[in-house]
């Protein structure tokens, strides 16, 4: 992979990698016009963007652990970055997104990665949306923690009860300023009603704070220190020019210019023969992915949840024996509707526990 030098890491990560995408604006690129006699430009490097032309990137948030070439894709995102409009649209990919992978055991996205590093990533979402990806960055979730350590943290409205202690997950609901561990942790945390597919809104949130954060004054003079931090942790086969030509559209853009969309579709399950859960994967809707990205633009937003296709059935792929069935209470007295309908949420409140506490491919449970 490409090695660059911090000071462009750094516009890189700040300006897009978490989709403030030029929120450091007017600041970095003053910081750039401040130090052209620097050997900055000596690079020999010219941009191969197009002037008015829209900019396709693709993120990789990676769960590296020791001995790994390369790992799992904890975080997928796609942006689209068009100057004409001045505005950037962003599409969450789940991690368990269904697509073939070869070498992967498993049809998920995020082992893209894992199996044949960014530019499988970058194949398998070009694939899944139908459009082109000049440009990827793969960032480790530890440059996360120093990064946003190092600015002082962004403030955001945490909503809910977070905790998951095998994970370091312990955050109280209310308006907060997340440290670098907590941040990763909000960012993380996936014990949702609907898992990754609620994780990926709260990411959204996430990214729209740390675009306010990096707006403000105080940040452009931390860009040499988060420079260093950047340059160790991130990857991308984004030359120093076609950097330096996204630092110069950076004076339109703050963060009410991201539109954020979360990849449409519905859950498919794997059980056993008793109704096990083994593996659950997320389908996209490929009716509404030709025009999502035009649409995204337009602010043209449609619910992750679509409905299922009648032709939708979960997969048994594994015969056990059958559970030993236990005497059922009488229930003459209760109103079987509602009997019904409480025992259907019951249900689903359990297999979409299940569906959480699925190993993630390549890592242990839960994780």
């Amino acid at each position: 992979m490409r090695k660059i030098t911090a000071f462009f890491k750094y516009a890189l990560v700040a300006g897009i990698i978490f989709g403030a995408c030029f929120a450091i604006g007017a600041g970095s690129t003053h910081f750039l016009l401040q130090h052209q006699g620097e050997n900055l430009a000596d690079d020999g490097e010219e941009s191969t963007i197009i002037d008015g032309e829209r900019t396709n990137i693709l993120f990789l948030g990676v769960d590296a652990r020791p001995g790994e070439t390369n790992s799992r894709s904890d975080t997928m995102i796609f942006a689209s970055i068009d100057p004409k409009l001045k505005k950037v649209a962003v599409v969450s990919i789940p991690r368990d997104t269904r697509i073939d992978v070869p070498g992967s055991p498993l049809d998920k996205i995020c082992t893209a990665n894992m199996v044949g590093g960014p530019e499988m990533a970058v194949s398998k979402v070009e694939e899944l949306l139908g459009t082109e990806i000049k440009y990827y960055v793969e960032m480790d979730f530890n440059g996360f923690e120093d990064i946003i350590d190092t600015l002082g943290g962004v403030e955001i409205d945490v909503q809910e009860r977070m905790y998951k202690p095998s994970e370091g997950i312990d955050l109280y609901a209310g308006q907060q300023q997340l440290d670098g561990h907590d941040a990763l942790a909000f960012v993380r945390y996936r014990d949702y009603v609907f898992g990754d597919i609620d994780r990926t809104s709260h990411q959204q949130e996430f990214i729209k704070a740390l675009a306010q954060e990096v707006l403000k004054a105080k940040t452009v003079v931390k860009l040499l220190a988060l420079a260093k931090q950047a340059n160790k942790y991130i990857d991308t086969n984004m030359g120093l020019g076609d950097m330096v030509k996204m630092a110069s559209w950076a004076p339109g853009f703050n963060s009410e210019s991201i539109y954020s969309q979360t990849l449409p579709g519905y859950f498919f399950d794997e059980t056993d023969s008793n109704g096990t859960l083994l593996q659950s994967y997320w389908v996209a809707d490929l009716s509404l992915l030709g025009d999502l990205i035009d649409n995204t633009f337009e602010g043209k937003t449609v619910a992750a949840m679509v409905n299922v296709p009648v032709s939708y059935t979960n997969k048994v792929v594994k015969q056990v024996e059958p559970l030993e069935s236990e005497d059922e209470e009488d229930t003459d007295e209760e109103d079987p509707e509602e009997t019904r309908e409480t025992q259907t949420a019951s249900n689903d409140d359990e297999r979409n526990w299940e569906r959480s506490r699925l190993p993630s491919p390549g890592h242990g449970v839960g994780i």
